[in-house]
């Protein structure tokens, strides 16, 4: 009974850990809502919310007044409408659900921007707390054939043992201020890596990251484009606008004249005026206007291809390093058991452990790399800001909310 709660008390301490490490990488992913760059967005969209942009029917309303000269009373009284184009109306109305849409769109924009950054910070204390722990594990190595080796070492093998060490140690130092400062660089509050043990958070595996990669290469969706191609629908409706408040189409008149006797019908009088649309002042600016939407439709077709050619890219130096972290971890293996057969005299066992060591770090920076290019197809492809919100650097692809 007791062994069993001694054993249950452990289990409840590691993974109390393991818990404590993953709430820590994703309190550092929700802090992206925080980000001031959507401050500006949020004030809008909720401005958005608070008011109505519905055009009105009229365009305009006139009280007319008017006397036969400055002497006597006025004797006509007309109220003039000025009707709104419909054509304005409608545009405007598009335009006015296009640009909240737009908004939207920016905003998740902005959220999977500011998350890549996010995830790039983790990644980058990933790599320096993996490298720094390389050299921890190097030095250990050393330190336990020196202690193995104690009383039977020759003078010089120590100097070369000792020195191998201090270099170790003068590292370690470098690399432990190094972490500080690239915190520091990244915005990312340092209490928040205090108790972030990357042994302990279950990293997301070669075979996952690649699993999430084919989920999502054959998708030809890429954000700038879509946030490009909306900013161009919007500039297309302004346009829109532009050429319908052009047009002031006329009025409706309705007036009362007091000299015109009686029954009150004879008092009464009406005017409809017609604009005819033979002459336009504003028609040099907006075929301006047309012609720079033009231009930008091209630009936005570039876009495309270039973003299609970069996509492509992407995938060829992800399929690369992928080929070349499984060549190295067969090359880890082959030194792994090479060195657990023993090596003899000290250069032998300073020249393998370097190498094994070189392997790993070469092997940590490829895969370190291979998920930063990971976070980097994601954000193109807007899938880090998109709903629901996962932790794509958790194994099991953890969901997340922004408080």
């Amino acid at each position: 009974m007791v062994r069993n709660k001694v054993i249950f008390a452990v289990l409840s301490f590691f993974l109390s850990r393991c818990l404590l490490a993953q709430s820590i990488v994703d309190q550092v992913l929700r802090q992206a809502a925080n980000d001031t760059r959507l401050s500006a967005l949020e004030q809008q969209l909720s401005y958005y919310k608070s008011n109505s942009f519905k055009s009105p029917a009229l365009r305009e309303l006139e009280l007319r007044i008017r006397g036969n000269n400055f002497d006597s009373s006025p004797d006509n009284y007309a109220l003039r409408f000025g009707i709104l184009n419909p054509k304005e109306r409608v545009a405007n109305n598009l335009f006015d659900i296009a640009k909240k849409g737009y908004l939207l769109k920016t905003k998740k924009y902005l959220l999977n921007e500011i998350l890549s950054e996010k995830y790039r910070g983790l990644i980058n204390n990933y790599d320096l707390v993996t490298t720094l722990s390389l050299l921890v594990e190097e030095k250990r190595q050393i330190k336990a054939f020196e202690l193995a080796q104690k009383g039977v070492l020759a003078f010089n093998d120590w100097i070369k043992l000792d020195q191998t060490l201090l270099e170790l140690e003068l590292k370690q130092a470098d690399f432990e201020s190094l972490i500080h400062t690239k915190n520091n660089e990244l915005l990312i509050n340092d209490s928040l890596f205090l108790n972030l043990d990357w042994h302990k958070f279950k990293l997301i595996s070669l075979d996952e990251v690649k699993n999430t990669i084919a989920l999502h290469s054959t998708k030809s969706f890429f954000l700038e484009v879509d946030l490009a191609t909306e900013k161009l629908r919007l500039d297309q409706l302004k346009l829109d606008i532009d050429y319908a408040k052009s047009w002031n189409i006329g009025f409706l008149q309705a007036g009362y004249d007091t000299k015109g006797g009686d029954p009150l019908k004879n008092q009464m009088d009406y005017r409809i005026g017609i604009t005819i649309p033979l002459f336009n002042e504003d028609k040099p600016k907006l075929r301006r206007e047309e012609l720079n939407l033009m231009g930008t439709a091209s630009e936005l077709k570039r876009l495309e291809e270039v973003n299609a050619l970069i996509d492509l890219q992407r995938m060829k130096e992800f399929n690369d390093l992928v080929l070349r972290y499984e060549m190295l971890k067969l090359k880890e293996k082959e030194l792994s058991n090479l060195a657990a057969l023993g090596v003899d005299g000290i250069d032998g066992f300073l020249a393998l452990s370097k190498y094994i060591i070189s392997v790993k770090k070469s092997l940590h920076k490829t895969y370190v790399s291979t998920l930063l290019l990971y976070i980097e197809i994601l954000e193109k492809k807007g899938i880090l800001g998109a709903e629901p919100y996962l932790n794509y650097l958790s194994k099991e692809l953890n969901s997340f909310i922004f408080n």
